[in-house]
């Protein structure tokens, strides 16, 4: 390789002041781009990403010449008003200016939008057998963006979307859009939208086909919600999907309707199913403030047989309260989607001073009647419960029952709910004729509201009353009567504290209940970010035998709110304000949705 004589090569010590030159003066570092003049945020936000200078790399940043600058300054304006056309702004003025601090700039682009192109002539037709079908009518009519609106792009394009999806979730799936045509004319800042679709003939439902399923034909058809031959909807076979998840049966559900196999004008329906486990194990540590530290455990066999029998055993013993369950479900999936269930169940609970062992079995038809889920049973109880007036003595009961309960919910969230409403209630009642001790009617009704403002707080609204119609109300064992108090009652009162008292054989006060309950709550709740919160309550309430007798138990606390990967988490600290409060502060842990 040929060298340099020594005469032409250049000093070691000019070398090195060329490489402490500084960078030439062209260099420039582009600290940042500020879009302003434009109030709405979606507007600002498409105009950020359509600048070159915004999208530029972050080491291209720190080192842009000036005649890049300038090249980029050029473009800015006609990238932004190509990002305003989708909003209907197409005369928008774009400025931009730049600031330097030494060497470093940042980039003002200053857009006034002008007024926007609207909509003159708004021509959108459904014609077919669909002009008939009041829904599809009523979308036609509010498709958007109407006249004298701005004509938005991405509201132009989801309505034509809606259309296009409401007309195959109601069975026209021949529909074609014939027409569909924009005009836009700068000069007059006016939009003609020129729509037209032709719907076809609506197609009707046919027959459910499952497959890969593990029960006898015939079982799963029953849930089949519509009648080979009714009209087509969407609804129904979200109806079906919602029915086969709720059985437990399943890992996997996928429901496909098969237009291009129609025969007749009537869509099979394909539902393909992927058996989940078959056997489910629980086991854990469980800790609530009603109920004290305790160990709970559980098997359940989601199908026993191919008749889709079902059979679960749970245990649970804690500080206050141990109990054993076992189950066995058959379908009842003709008439009303549920279960027949048989069920037996072992328990031993403190109540206050009392403690009281019972013997339960439970025979039950369960079903769902529009948003109404319903229970109808036939109760049995064997119960012995202590003698508070005499050492070591006990009193018995047996009661015989019907009951009833219902429940009714509305909610846009079962997690963490922005608008719900809720309502439960329950009816029983024991004769004589029947088997039990004593006559009685019990009846209880709780209700629930939840109402979000902004979108970090909610008010949360909770009801409950009860009352038991009995001249042997003495006799009603202490698990049939009403308490208040605890965690999901009273805050501030320990649990089943609040109701009438006696004194027993060592001069002890003890709570034995009362005949008639009411209690409520007003919470705010605010979150400080997406999962951690505060809120700050007021409970009151009384279980009590005669009007008289009413004397208001009131609570006041505030807690912490978490909403965890598992669901809602509140611990709460409470004071209570009454006489019936054995402690003056208590602390509440709840885990689970709040309505």
């Amino acid at each position: 390789m040929p060298t340099l004589p020594p005469a032409l090569r250049p000093p070691l010590t000019l070398i090195a002041l060329l490489l402490l030159l500084p960078v030439p003066a062209g260099a420039l570092e582009l600290r940042e781009v500020v879009v302003q003049g434009l109030a709405d945020e979606e507007m600002r936000d498409n105009v950020q990403d359509a600048l070159s200078l915004q999208r530029l790399n972050p080491n291209r940043r720190k080192a842009i010449s000036e005649s890049r600058l300038s090249y980029l300054l050029r473009k800015a304006p006609g990238e932004a008003r190509g990002a305003l056309e989708p909003f209907g702004y197409y005369e928008p003025v774009v400025e931009t200016q730049v600031q330097r601090t030494g060497e470093a700039v940042t980039v003002l682009v200053t857009v006034t939008p002008g007024e926007p192109v609207r909509v003159r002539r708004h021509d959108v037709v459904l014609t077919g057998p669909a002009e008939a079908d009041t829904p599809l009518m009523r979308r036609i009519e509010r498709f958007r963006p109407r006249v004298d609106q701005p004509f938005h792009h991405g509201i132009y394009e989801d309505s034509k979307a809606a259309m296009d999806r409401a007309l195959a979730e109601r069975g026209y799936f021949d529909a074609e859009l014939v027409t569909h045509r924009v005009t836009v004319t700068r000069a007059e800042r006016s939009a003609d939208i020129d729509l037209a679709w032709t719907s076809g003939e609506r197609y009707r439902l046919g027959v459910a086909r499952f497959e890969g399923h593990q029960f006898n034909d015939g079982l799963l058809e029953k849930l089949q919600p519509w009648t080979p031959g009714d009209l087509y909807s969407q609804t129904e076979l979200l109806d079906l999907q919602k029915s086969l998840s709720e059985l437990d049966y399943f890992s996997a559900i996928d429901i496909t309707a098969e237009p291009d196999k129609a025969v007749d004008g009537r869509v099979p329906v394909k539902v393909a199913l992927v058996p989940g486990k078959r056997s489910v194990y629980n086991a854990g540590v469980r800790y609530g403030t009603d109920t004290g530290v305790g160990v709970t455990g559980g098997v359940e066999r989601r199908w026993v047989n191919r008749r889709g029998h079902k059979l679960r055993a749970q245990a649970g013993l804690a500080q206050r309260k141990n109990d054993v369950t076992v189950q066995y479900k058959i379908p009842a999936f003709a008439w009303l989607d549920g279960w027949y269930t048989f069920g037996a169940s072992v328990r031993e609970e403190e109540i206050d001073l009392i403690n009281s062992q019972l013997v339960e079995v439970v025979g039950s038809r369960s079903g769902k009647l529009g948003r109404w889920n319903l229970i109808a049973a036939l109760n049995f109880r064997r119960e012995r419960y202590d003698d508070a007036q005499a050492p070591d003595s006990f009193n018995y009961s047996t009661l015989v029952f019907p009951s009833l309960w219902a429940q009714w919910t509305e909610t846009d969230d079962v997690l963490y709910p922005r608008r719900a409403r809720g309502l439960t209630m329950e009816l029983r009642g024991g004769s004589t004729g029947l088997g039990s001790d004593i006559d009685f009617v019990q009846v209880r009704a709780e209700g629930r509201f939840i109402h979000g403002f902004g979108r970090r707080d909610r008010l949360l609204l909770r009801a409950e009353l009860g009352t038991t119609i009995s001249d042997q109300f003495e006799l009603l064992p202490p698990s049939m009567r009403f308490y208040a108090g605890g965690d999901n009652s009273v805050r501030g009162y320990g649990y089943q504290e609040i109701g009438e008292s006696l004194t027993d054989y060592r001069s002890r006060r003890y709570v034995y209940g009362g005949k008639h309950l009411v209690t409520g709550s007003v919470e705010y709740e605010h979150m400080f970010t997406r999962t951690w919160g505060g809120a700050a309550f007021v409970d009151a309430g009384d279980a009590f035998d005669e009007r008289d007798d009413l004397d208001w138990q009131v609570g006041i606390g505030a807690g912490l709110r978490w909403r965890s990967p598992v669901g809602p988490v509140r611990v709460d600290v409470a004071h209570g304000l009454g006489d019936q409060a054995q402690n003056s502060v208590r602390l509440h842990l709840t885990i689970g949705p709040d309505l």
